[in-house]
């Protein structure tokens, strides 16, 4: 990962005891693969962005514009400290035409293609088939990630002002991508992690789509999944929240 330096001096220049923002960092920071185009990200690639979706033989495509493939197997081990399977493809669907509704789920699909099962690349067809993306592949680096918003504490006193630090110093510590495995959201509004009635379980983000991606003024989708389901390649149970400024 890139050097938190930029981090460290922005908040010492504001004032925060270096020891809180060693504690904090400690406690706070993970690891997230950023994923973006060949022109801007140098590693390996492992997915590619628009395009036709390759899609299992024996399944309908959903009816939705088509995002971005993953390939679980691409991504390497530390990337995330999700418990992301050994293999298989994720395909991420979302129309944020309309800024959607959490509570409805009728706007974007996330389908996990195992590995070896026979896919072809379709849109849906009819007379008026959801647009289609210009295909490019996806490459990876690992990135820190930390939280935009965060409260403070009596351990951590400047909690606030250092989630405040990190939307000021994030440019210059991460890599930047259009899609991010991972780590914590970008906060505009809310938290899709936590300030949501998901149900009960240790809820993470899996994915977030950034407004090179999706529609909206500065638009994010975030798909969420307790860490159990992940695990245990439950896809189905997966939840997409959208958020944008303003």
């Amino acid at each position: 990962m890139r050097s938190m330096e930029p981090f460290r001096d922005l908040a010492r220049g504001q004032g925060i005891p270096q020891d809180e923002v060693e504690r904090w960092l400690d406690a706070a920071v993970r690891p997230c693969a950023m994923l973006g185009a060949k022109e801007s990200i140098h590693g390996p690639v492992v997915g590619r962005l628009g395009g036709l979706p390759p899609i299992p033989e024996d399944e309908p495509v959903p009816d939705l514009p088509f995002l971005a493939s993953v390939d679980l197997a691409a991504i390497p081990p530390g990337a995330t400290d999700l418990p992301l399977p050994k293999d298989g493809t994720l395909l991420f669907f979302a129309d944020t035409s309309h800024c959607p509704s959490w509570t409805r789920h009728d706007w974007w699909r996330l389908v996990h293609v195992p590995a070896g099962r026979p896919i072809s690349e379709r849109g849906p067809g009819g007379e008026r088939p959801p647009q289609v993306y210009p295909a490019r592949d996806l490459c990876l680096v690992i990135d820190p990630s930390l939280p935009n918003r965060y409260d403070s504490t009596e351990e951590f006193p400047h909690g606030e002002e250092l989630g405040e630090v990190w939307w000021d110093a994030s440019d210059d510590v991460q890599t930047g991508g259009s899609v991010q495995i991972g780590g914590y959201p970008w906060v505009w509004n809310n938290d899709p992690v936590t300030d949501y009635d998901h149900g009960p379980g240790d809820w993470v983000l899996l994915a977030e789509f950034g407004s090179a991606v999706v529609e909206g003024d500065m638009g994010r989708v975030d798909w969420v999944i307790r860490r159990d389901d992940l695990a245990a390649g439950r896809f189905t149970r997966a939840r997409a929240c959208y958020d944008m400024v303003g």
